[in-house]
């Protein structure tokens, strides 16, 4: 079962990043996909006023189960151990039941985030790294296009981290900066 997407975009500044998130959140909306959106809270309110500038009304979307908007530190909160990282069946278990509940609608599902990102700012790479997999792990049970994103630092520009990135995804999206 795959028709699965895992995208990976580098980003040196919030427009670049609300601009790409909001492109690619319009296009599932506007083709009727349920989106989820899992993000910072300032994050949100920028997309929101994005897609509200394009004619989209985030509130609505939402109201129809269209549009899911999760806090990103929230979310990575519920699945992550400080002492070993990203708790892997807490994962599968929250994401396996977000993922069947968005496609109960019978349309595609969109994922945009960014949890990988906050980990690799924290200074944890390798749990940023532990989760893309879990996510291509989650692939191989349900159809989704995920929509990574990861701010520029250190981290994405270390030669060995971004090999791995660009191996784990699909699709790599040159333009973010």
């Amino acid at each position: 079962m795959s028709n699965t997407a895992h995208i990976v975009q580098f980003f040196s500044s919030d427009e670049a990043y609300v601009r790409a998130a909001g492109q690619f959140l319009h296009e599932g909306l506007c083709a009727g996909d349920t989106c989820v959106a899992v993000a910072t809270a300032d994050h949100h309110r920028q997309l929101d006023a994005y897609l509200f500038d394009i004619g989209l009304n985030t509130a609505a979307l939402s109201a129809e189960y269209r549009y899911i908007p999760l806090q990103a530190e929230h979310t990575l909160q519920t699945v992550f151990d400080p002492q070993f990282g990203i708790h892997r069946e807490r994962f599968h278990r929250q994401f396996n039941q977000l993922i069947s509940q968005a496609a109960a609608r019978g349309q595609p599902v969109r994922l945009f985030g960014e949890m990988v990102s906050l980990l690799a700012e924290r200074g944890q790479p390798d749990y940023a790294i532990q989760l893309e997999e879990l996510w291509n792990e989650l692939s191989r049970q349900h159809n989704f296009t995920l929509f990574c994103s990861y701010k520029v630092s250190p981290f994405t520009e270390n030669p060995r981290y971004r090999k791995l990135l660009h191996s784990i995804h699909s699709h790599v999206v040159r333009d973010g900066a």
